[in-house]
């Protein structure tokens, strides 16, 4: 398919989005992105939440982070307005492909669902069994290659963690199949719980490390690399 050139892009978004502000990634990081990602057999990281993309429920939304920490769509009046309750939780391990990185161009914004996080890059996923396209959504003010590979990184991987959670207590494997933790995690098990920290504190000479996820609503505290407390 013939992608329209950025000026073109633009123009068309403008007008779809009523003068909306978009975020345009140049052509050769998008490019550079599709040859990262597109085609990739890979694995979930961490536990995630299975539901409809908003008023989208031909596609399905992946997220790692809890409703309360999600700021994908907004209201006329810029109020935040929640992802769908999850139908399920996928656990690590499970496989996926990479089928294809879709960025908001007009013509994409056009053909997108109003009620759907729409200025923003989405990565569709296929998982066997489910008929639906699955869909991580990026930041929309994301401009590098290099960014967006992170962030799918974040959520998928290229090694199989499948046996590193069979290998847990079943507390623990319980505890993340509810996106949980449990007292005495390691940081592999909070990690496939909570899913991969925004910031992390290390104390060498203590032994301790402090993991905070964004804007700070969710913090765990680590001992010798066990799972002390955690605040949310």
């Amino acid at each position: 398919m013939t992608r329209p050139g950025p000026a073109l892009a633009v123009a068309l978004a403008l007008a779809a989005a009523g003068c909306a502000p978009l975020t345009v990634v140049p052509d050769a990081e998008r490019e550079r992105t599709h040859a990262a990602l597109e085609g990739q057999a890979r694995w979930l990281r961490v536990a995630v939440s299975v539901s409809p993309l908003f008023g989208d429920r031909g596609k399905l939304l992946l997220l790692d982070a809890p409703a309360a920490e999600v700021d994908l769509l907004r209201g006329t009046d810029d109020s935040v307005i929640p992802p769908p309750a999850p139908e399920r939780i996928l656990l690590p391990g499970t496989p996926v492909r990479i089928e294809q990185v879709e960025f908001p161009t007009g013509w994409v914004i056009a053909g997108r669902a109003v009620m759907s996080p729409r200025y923003h890059p989405w990565v569709y996923l296929r998982i066997a069994g489910e008929e639906r396209p699955f869909i991580i959504v990026l930041s929309s003010s994301s401009v590098s290659a290099d960014v967006m590979v992170a962030e799918v990184d974040r959520m998928l991987t290229r090694d199989d963690p499948s046996r590193a959670l069979a290998a847990l207590p079943a507390e623990q494997r319980e505890a993340i199949g509810r996106r949980d933790l449990a007292e005495g995690m390691g940081v592999q098990a909070v990690e496939m719980a909570w899913g991969v920290p925004e910031k992390v504190r290390i104390d060498r000479p203590a032994a301790t490390e402090e993991w905070a996820w964004p804007a700070g609503k969710r913090r765990a505290w680590f001992q010798d690399g066990k799972l002390l407390r955690w605040d949310r």
